[in-house]
Formats: C-alpha cells, structure tokens, sequence
C-alpha cells in the first residue's frame, strides 16, 4: 500500500497428518505450524498484507461497467479480448478466462484470509492489534465473497483451511453466503478502527466506516432477489425489504454521523493524485509503482487499458452514448468523467481517435456507441504514466462519502421520508455545480496544469416526489459514481434488467456466470444453468 508496506506473499503452511508408522511420534523440530509463526505480530501483519496484495488485480470495471449499459468492452477490435464480450452478453462458457479469472482470485484471496482469521485466535501478542487484524481479515473476506454471489450466485463457502484430506467444499446457498458475509461485516464493524484512530503510516487500511458501507453494498444487492424477477425465481433467496433498508438507514447515519468523512469540495480532484485516501476516500486498493522481491506487481494494472490506443492505452470500458447522455450539458462531472470526440483534451493534449472508430461500424457496438469515449477517471497525463505499463502509480477508489449519501436518500425514500432524500441527493448535486474542468483541459496546457472554471455550470436541485424520486436518485448515482464498477450491480438490484446489452441470455442463464470448468470437473460442483 501507499504508506503501509504490501508484501503480496502467499504464506504456505505445510500440515504433516498422522500416519501409521514410528517416524511419526518423533519430535519434526523443522517444522513451523501456523499457530507459531502468527504469533509473531510482524509475521500476522505480512500475512493480512498478502490479503490485501491479492485483491489488487480486481478487474472491477469489467463486471461493473462493461456488462452494463454504461460500456462496451473496446480494444483494438471484437476478438481483443473477447471473453469480457461473452460475459457482456451472456455468451461465455464455462473456459471463460475473464470470469474465470476473478473466479479465481476471489477464492485466492479467501484462502490467504482463512489462514490469517484461523490462526490468530491463539495468537498471545497485544489483544487489540489481534483483534484488529481478524477484523481486516474478515472485511477483504467478506469484500471477496460480495463480488463471487452475485456474478455466480450460491458459491463454494470455505472457511477452514485446506489440507491434503480437505481439498474439496460444495456449493452453498445463495442465503448461506449473504448470511456468512454479513457475520463477518459484523465482526469487522465491531473491532475495526476508525480512519482517523489508525497511525498515519496506516493510511489505507480497511476501517469501521469502510465495513459499514460494504454491508450497505451487500443488503442493498440482496434486494435483488425481491425486485429482479429471473433472480427471485431462480434462487429462492428470501429478503426482507423493509428490515434490509431499516439497516441501509441505521449504517448510514453511523458512518454520516461518525464525521470522519465528508464530500470533496471539487469532483475533478478526487482522481487526480492530490485525491487519493482524500476526506471522502472510505475505501482504496492502493497501489505503488514497484515490483517487490517476490516479483509480483503491487502498481495499478487497469489503467493502461483504459488509455487512448492512439496515445497510451489499450481503450477497453469505453463508455456508451446512454451514459454520455444521462448527463447534462452543464455538469461538470460529465468531462471529468468522458473525454473523447465530444470533448478531446486530456491534460493539454488533444487526442485523436484513430485506433477506436472500429467500435462505430461493428454490429457488436454501433447500436451503443456513436462517439469514441474513454474514461477520464482514470486517465494519465504522460509525465505520471509508469515505463511498465501494468505497473501505475494509482489506487482505485472502491468506496466513496457520495455513495454514503446516495445510499442513505434511496434508503429514506423507502421509509418515506421524502424530503430528507432530496437533501441528500441535492448535497451531492450542489458539489458537482461547484466543480470545475478536469485538470489540464485548456489546450496546449502541458505542465503547471490548472482546474479551470466551468463556465454556465448547473446541476439544478432535485424536486421530484413518490416513484420519479426514486427514479432521480438512481439516475444520480448512475452519473456521480459512472465507471466506477458500480452500475451493473445497480441495474440487477433493482430489477431493470431491460437495460442489459442482452436481457435474453442473462435470463436464460438465470443472471449468472459460468463456473470455471477446471472446478466444476476436479471437484463436482454443480454448473448454472446454460452452461
């Protein structure tokens, strides 16, 4: 991380069973249990580091954005990465590298948890840094199974660690899952610190506020089995609305109430690198521009394929002409969101499109796209971008203070207090009017890059009442957290499943994704349906 050192090791215990012969009750002085070497607090610290290291690859706007109707995949053509196209449109099968991939490194990273949050109970160091590290363990773990169950729905719930008379687990429920992620939340919530009660040198560690709004994520996703009709048939997954938004309303007001976060006074700084672990940062993957000894890349991989391929970049997650108009004209966070033929100056630089235009004429994106569009979000000028493409100085931001309020008004609109959503939702429209142009948008500006004023800026207060409140609320947060990884989770939450690339095959495949092949053959978990 940033400023608490990554060491993204996989710590690997060797487990000697018991056997039928002398040799075996003779003292192995050369072998190190896992009990022993957690009770080393620098060793438990390197050990939850490796948990944090393992969520760094997370592809997040693949299934966020690009399977939503916020983005089509990009590259250089239809086969530049064409599984992210199979999962867009629900026509992967079960060797999908993408969704393989995340399969993958979601249970790599629940492993690595296991290993911390089972040994450490017997652990005799400093009480409350043990109990903090379980509590950091228990939200990555519970982070990795909110991003399995709703691409894969009932998963493998592993909990112990393996040995060689353990290697297989079944599938579970879709209400085991939510019930287990929810009892870590719990945990965590109850022993984390807060932001500004960690030591400076571990800024970007999980906090109280950032497992309140992971459970927030996870009971509004869980709607999904109320309000999504291919979901509720399919799972029989039995949610409580009113109880589930009681509680979206109660860890908002905790994590509003904690003033340890608040709204940034300009939306264009929060990507910028003066933004980062900012006062509305609750959560980061941070990322440094290294390699450590172990050879793995603890820098950002992401963001060179989100650059211009006619200037740096490989241009996937382009965004969509629907996005692109959800926005008005006069909102500051449309340029700092997309740059591309409408607007084309990244830092000083006008771009050209010449390597994107594919995406005008192919019958697999010109019903999307009539523009070529990337995400400024993330974009670089060229004195930041790393000499190793997949190894960039900049974290992701997962959570921020915004999503808090946006939640915290969908949640006051369904116990029917009308007025205190529009508040809400208007905190966060009266920043973006007071926002200005992206950095460097004045063309020929090619250093001492300035925030310029937005001229005729206005984002007008919301009025709405009843279903076009609701309705305005998730059309903000569509636009105030775009490209983020967020949208597609929202459109399946909330039941609008017509607004999928491929509303046809998502629900034949009952909205989830293939299993990978290798797990379903080696250890007989059964396929979802259609593949």
């Amino acid at each position: 991380m940033k400023l608490f050192k990554l060491m993204p090791l996989f710590i690997a215990v060797i487990v000697i069973s018991s056997c039928e012969s002398e040799l075996t009750d003779l003292e192995n002085i050369g072998t190190q249990t896992a009990a022993v070497y957690f009770n080393d607090p620098e060793n438990a610290l390197a050990g939850l580091s490796s948990c944090y290291a393992s969520i760094q690859d997370d592809e997040y706007f693949v299934f966020g954005d690009i399977m939503s109707d916020d983005a089509i995949k990009g590259g250089s053509n239809f086969f530049d990465w064409v599984d992210r196209e199979y999962i867009r449109t629900f026509t992967a099968n079960s060797g999908n590298g993408t969704s393989g991939g995340t399969w993958s490194l979601m249970y790599r990273t629940i492993v690595r948890c296991n290993e911390v949050i089972n040994a450490l109970p017997s652990a005799t160091f400093d009480e409350d840094l043990k109990l903090r590290i379980i509590a950091e363990a228990k939200f990555i773990r519970a982070y990795a199974y909110s991003k399995l169950v709703p691409l894969f729905g009932g998963v493998p719930l592993v909990t112990k660690d393996f040995t060689v008379d353990n290697l297989t687990a079944p599938r579970s429920s879709v209400t085991e899952i939510y019930a287990f992620i929810k009892e870590d939340l719990n945990d965590a919530i109850a022993n984390l610190p807060e932001k500004s009660e960690y030591a400076v040198a571990d800024l970007g560690r999980v906090t109280k506020g950032a497992a309140r709004l992971l459970k927030v994520r996870v009971l509004m996703q869980e709607t999904a089995y109320v309000n999504n009709p291919v979901l509720a048939a399919s799972a029989a997954h039995t949610v409580d609305l009113i109880a589930n938004w009681n509680e979206v309303y109660t860890l908002t007001n905790a994590i509003i109430g904690s003033g340890e976060y608040a709204l940034a006074s300009n939306f264009a700084t929060i990507f910028e690198e003066a933004g980062e672990n900012n006062i509305e940062s609750i959560f980061e993957i941070q990322h440094k521009q290294t390699n450590n000894e172990w050879g793995e890349s603890v820098g950002n991989t992401t963001i060179v394929q989100m650059g211009n391929r006619d200037d740096w970049g490989w241009c996937f997650n382009a965004p969509t002409d629907a996005l692109y108009n959800t926005f008005l004209s006069t909102d500051p966070r449309l340029l700092n969101t997309i740059y591309g033929q409408e607007f084309d100056v990244l830092y000083g630089v006008a771009q050209t499109w010449q390597k994107q235009l594919w995406t005008l004429d192919d019958d697999s994106t010109k019903e999307f796209v009539t523009k070529t569009r990337l995400n400024r979000k993330y974009a670089l000028a060229k004195e930041d971008r790393a000499s190793n493409h997949n190894n960039q100085d900049v974290n992701k931001r997962v959570m921020r203070y915004a999503e808090v309020l946006l939640a915290r008004a969908e949640a006051a609109h369904f116990k029917g207090f009308e007025g205190e959503a529009r508040n809400f939702v208007n905190q966060v429209r009266t920043r973006a009017q007071n926002s200005t142009m992206p950095l460097g948008s004045a063309l020929g500006q090619t250093s001492g890059y300035t925030y310029d004023n937005f001229s005729g800026a206005s984002v007008p207060p919301v009025t709405s009442t009843g279903d076009a409140l609701l309705l305005d609320i998730w059309k903000e947060r569509r636009m105030e957290l775009a490209m983020e990884g967020i949208r597609y989770f929202d459109i399946i939450r909330t039941g609008r499943i017509d607004l999928l690339p491929n509303e046809s095959n998502y629900a034949s495949h009952d909205g989830l994704l293939p299993l990978p092949i290798g797990d379903v053959n080696t250890f007989g978990l059964p396929q979802n349906k259609g593949y």
